[in-house]
This record gives structure tokens, C-alpha cells and sequence, in this order.
């Protein structure tokens, strides 16, 4: 019979929900093994300066680590890097990796999310996503041979990787499917300030438009045809179209996934729809929605830490997110869809529902949104009712 000096927390995923799952779970008491496993390389790492800090400068960025080795050293916790997992049986507690079979007594899935890409250019040399600090590499080491870049995508990634394309002198062309950047994140009236930071940097934003067709010789990408009819030259093509939740390896297994996003489903403890097991970060879906941002994979990876260690803890925090487009600081807090949205000033955009502010896009005004934001905190109910996770969403469970 197990001890708690000798239970096993498995967590998979060496990211930032990852590493705080290692934390909320020491924090709450966990006193056994904790083995956290990443297919990368690299030590748990911060993915934000990917897009920014690191595609900028004169010498290749470091890997931006989240915790010194000290720090780790101090949780107690044995990182398997480059270890690819396959597989979970949730009756024997064991997860399938290519190091071997990894039992558990609990288990905190956290693998994030893959880059989405587009059929025909997987692979063509000079097209790249931005995911990972090597996809940086990659994309870095291609704007620094590039005079024209076309990236696909007008959305925080996209964006951000055209402001460092333009702060080099390269000539951008940005492709958006939609009517208008972020589209699904923020209102029409934000979505215009966001289009006129493009246009006074020197971006060109081709709005409803797609790749049809990509050009490419020996030396990689020549030239970009779209679905409007006209073909652009490029040197480089790089994705920013989103991503999708790592769930492959989760087939067969018992843990219930949303049918329409394919992220694991979660109540607001962060337990899924397996016993012993938690999901947290970009994997994540909470009551049928993803917090696709860099606080929310923070905090659901400490509270699914600390619950997998006997924790009752709720994630219930605020959505924010925040983004550089060319100098300008971008900052997005509570709702900012389904409400009525105004201007308050110049920069600032407020969503309202009922009356009451729900939501505010801001652009260089961190001092509005952070009122704003405690705000919306101190209205955050401390508790929620209990749900459980099932295969067609996140239902209550009846006493």
C-alpha cells in the first residue's frame, strides 16, 4: 500500500501550466515523486518573448527558462526531456512514452497545443510556424535573409512576428480569412485601432483573403498566389493561424474531450472526466471554453497541482492576455465578445453588458486596464458549483 512519501504525481507537458502544476502541487503538500515529461529538449521555458524578444537583437536568444536549475532542484521534481508520450490507460495509471511505461497515482496533462497548418506547405522550405524556441530559431534566422515575408494570420502571433519583420525593414504582407483582425476576440471598433497600428508601421493587411497556391525552386519559396486572383513574391512564408490542443495521444483513452475545439474537458477544478486526473493550460477546456493565454496556463496549472496533491482550489480567474505590435502595447481583459462596445478615449475600448463593464481592449493604457481588471476580480465568485467532465461538455453533477 502506497504512502504519500511515495505516490507518484505524474504531470505531461513541460511548459508553463506544467512547471506550476510542480508548484501548486508541493505547495499544497504533495510529499511523493513528481516526474514532469516534454518532448522538447529544453528545460520548461517561457513561450511569449518567442515572438517577440527572441526574433529581435543581434546574437541568438537564449532559451528564455522559466526557473533556474536551482529552483528546480528545490521542487524535488525529475524532468524527462525529449520524451514523447502515446498513450494513457486511466485503470492501470499509466502513461506510454517512448522512455517506457510511466505509472502514476495522479497525472496532470498539460501538453499545450501544436501549431495549425495549412495543407501543401508542411515542410516546403521557407514556410514556418512559431511555437516552439527552435520554430524561433527558424523563423529569426529566415527574417534575417528575407527582403519580403508574407505571414498568414493578422492575429496576436502574426502580428507580433510582422512587427519584428518591420522593425528589420523587411516588407510585410499580412493575410487575414476574416473581415478583420481577431475577429473572434475583439470587437469591430477595436479591430480598426488594431488595423491602423498595421498601416502606420507599413504593413499590408489583405483582409478576406487566403493562399491558393505557393511558388517554390531549390532555394524554397518565390512567390505566394491567393485566392483573390493576384500572386505576391515572397521570400518566406511564415503561419500564425492558430493552434489546436495535443490530444492525439489521449486517443483510446477514457478522458472526454470537446467535440468542437478537441481540448480535454475540465469542471473548474481542473479534474476531467478520469479519476486522478487533471488538465491544465492550452489543453484545457473549462465549462466548453480554451484560455489559449499565457495567466490562465499559469494559474490552471497550480490549482490542478494543488488539487491532484487534495487541494479543492477553482480556477475562476479573470482572461487577460497582452501583445507588442510594433512598439504599442496591446492589452485584453475580461469579455470582449457578445457586448456592447464603445470608445471611452482614444486607445481604449470598453465592453458593456447589461450596464455593467464586462470587458476593455486597451492600446498603451496598462493604467485603465489594470483598474478595470481588479475590478473584474473582486466580482469573480470565490466558489463555483461542482461539475463533472463528459463526453458531450461540462454538465453540473447532482447530488
Amino acid at each position: 500500500m502506497s504512502t504519500p512519501h511515495d505516490r507518484h504525481l505524474l504531470i505531461v507537458g513541460a511548459g508553463l501550466a506544467g512547471l506550476r502544476a510542480v508548484e501548486g502541487a508541493r505547495a499544497a503538500g504533495w510529499a511523493g515523486p513528481i516526474t514532469i515529461v516534454g518532448d522538447e529538449p529544453h528545460p520548461p521555458y517561457d513561450r511569449p518573448p518567442l515572438s517577440k524578444a527572441a526574433l529581435s537583437g543581434e546574437e541568438q536568444p537564449a532559451v528564455p527558462v522559466l526557473r533556474s536549475s536551482e529552483v528546480i532542484e528545490e521542487l524535488r521534481v525529475q524532468h524527462l526531456a525529449g520524451v514523447r508520450v502515446h498513450g494513457l490507460d486511466t485503470e492501470r495509471r499509466t502513461v506510454a512514452t517512448s522512455a517506457g511505461q510511466l505509472g502514476y497515482d495522479a497525472l496532470v496533462i498539460a501538453t499545450g497545443s501544436t501549431a495549425t497548418t495549412l495543407p501543401g506547405l508542411t515542410g516546403l522550405l521557407g514556410v514556418h510556424v512559431l511555437r516552439r524556441y527552435d520554430d524561433a530559431l527558424g523563423v529569426r534566422d529566415s527574417l534575417a535573409r528575407s527582403r519580403r515575408v508574407m505571414i498568414v494570420g493578422a492575429g496576436f502571433i502574426g502580428s507580433e512576428i510582422a512587427s519584428a519583420a518591420r522593425a528589420r525593414g523587411i516588407e510585410v504582407t499580412v493575410l487575414e480569412a476574416s473581415s478583420r483582425p481577431l475577429e473572434r476576440a475583439v470587437g469591430p471598433r477595436a479591430a480598426g485601432r488594431l488595423m491602423e497600428l498595421h498601416a502606420q508601421a507599413g504593413v499590408r493587411l489583405l483582409t478576406r483573403t487566403t493562399v491558393s497556391g505557393v511558388r517554390t525552386s531549390d532555394r524554397g519559396v518565390d512567390a505566394v498566389e491567393l485566392s483573390t486572383g493576384e500572386t505576391l513574391t515572397a521570400d518566406a512564408v511564415i503561419l500564425g493561424i492558430g493552434a489546436r490542443p495535443a490530444t492525439a495521444w489521449l486517443a483510446g483513452s477514457n478522458v472526454a474531450l470537446d467535440p468542437r475545439s478537441g481540448g480535454v474537458l475540465c469542471d473548474h477544478g481542473l479534474a476531467t472526466s478520469a479519476p486522478g486526473v487533471w488538465a491544465a493550460g492550452d489543453v484545457a477546456c473549462v465549462d466548453g471554453e480554451r484560455s489559449e493565454h499565457w495567466t490562465a496556463a499559469g494559474e490552471q496549472g497550480r490549482v490542478a497541482g494543488a488539487n491532484a496533491a487534495g487541494a479543492t482550489e477553482l480556477f475562476t480567474s479573470v482572461p487577460f492576455a497582452w501583445s507588442t505590435w510594433h512598439g504599442h502595447r496591446i492589452q485584453v481583459v475580461g469579455e470582449t465578445t457578445a457586448a456592447d462596445e464603445e470608445e471611452h478615449e482614444a486607445g481604449f475600448i470598453v465592453y458593456r453588458r447589461g450596464g455593467s463593464e464586462v470587458g476593455a481592449v486597451g492600446i498603451d493604457k496598462p493604467g485603465p486596464i489594470a483598474r478595470l481588471r481588479r475590478s473584474l476580480a473582486a466580482l469573480t465568485p470565490s466558489a463555483a458549483p461542482a461539475h463533472t467532465a463528459v463526453a458531450g461538455g461540462v454538465v453540473p453533477v447532482r447530488e
